[in-house]
Formats: C-alpha cells, sequence, structure tokens
C-alpha cells in the first residue's frame, strides 16, 4: 500500500468501517495486506533466499484473519504493523533480487520473484481501492 496516501486516507478512520459489499472492516484489510500479503510473502521469500525450501503451501485468509482476530485489532496496530511488514518485504525483496528465486506454490505453480512482486502490489493497490470506496460510502 502505498504510505503516505493510505495515512492520508485512514486520517479519520476508526478501522470499523464496512462497505455493504465487502466481507472486513478498513482495519482488517489493513491487516490482512500487513500479515497475508507483505508479512508471508516476506517470509517465504526469507526461506527461498536462504536456501532453505522452494515449496510453499496455500493458506486461507479467511482463517487466518479469524486466528489472528483481524477485527478486534485497533487500527493503529494494523497500521504499525503495515509499516514494519513494508519494510520487511523491502528489505528481503531487494535481497532476493540477486539470486534467482523460484517458489513452488500448490495452485499457482512456479512463482519467480518478479511473479510475486507483482502479485503482492496488485493485491495492496486493490485493497488501498477497497478501503477508499468502504470510507466513502461511510460518508455518503
Amino acid at each position: 500500500m502505498r504510505g503516505r496516501l493510505l495515512e492520508q486516507i485512514l486520517v479519520s478512520a476508526t478501522g470499523a468501517e464496512r462497505h455493504p459489499d465487502l466481507g472486513w472492516s478498513v482495519g482488517a484489510y489493513v491487516c490482512h495486506v500487513a500479515e497475508d500479503r507483505l508479512r508471508l510473502w516476506a517470509e517465504r521469500l526469507a526461506v527461498a533466499t536462504a536456501g532453505a525450501g522452494e515449496v510453499i503451501s496455500a493458506y486461507d485468509q479467511d482463517l487466518l484473519g479469524v486466528a489472528r482476530a483481524y477485527e478486534k485489532i485497533p487500527l493503529a496496530g494494523a497500521e504499525w504493523s503495515l509499516r514494519r511488514a513494508v519494510a520487511e518485504w523491502l528489505e528481503v525483496v531487494a535481497r532476493s533480487g540477486s539470486i534467482e528465486v523460484l517458489l513452488i506454490h500448490p495452485e499457482r505453480g512456479g512463482l519467480i520473484l518478479e511473479d510475486i512482486a507483482y502479485a503482492n502490489a496488485h493485491d495492496a493497490h486493490h485493497h488501498l481501492w477497497d478501503i477508499q470506496r468502504t470510507l466513502e460510502a461511510v460518508v455518503n
């Protein structure tokens, strides 16, 4: 997620806002991007760059959200987690760029660094849009 833009969007948010067509609150979406998209994939890349394995498992983002109680995490905590996750993700992507990374996903097949970076960026951008439209729906 684009840090400053997200900070501007969230300036008056509580995190509890919900869009009628979406399953998660604003705060839960911030947690989802931090944990499911950036931190989890940073961990996978860190393992791959250490030469400790290429095969990764699928996960259910909704079950992870329940297990981590995304809906109960205060927005300030979710934002803190996202800032940390972005920093970790950027660091490991930079490190991964110097070697050939290939992760084998059970549903997506072989993924190289560019595939992973594109998918993570796409999802973060999409969820930024989810957050924006949620906050706009609440205001209007």
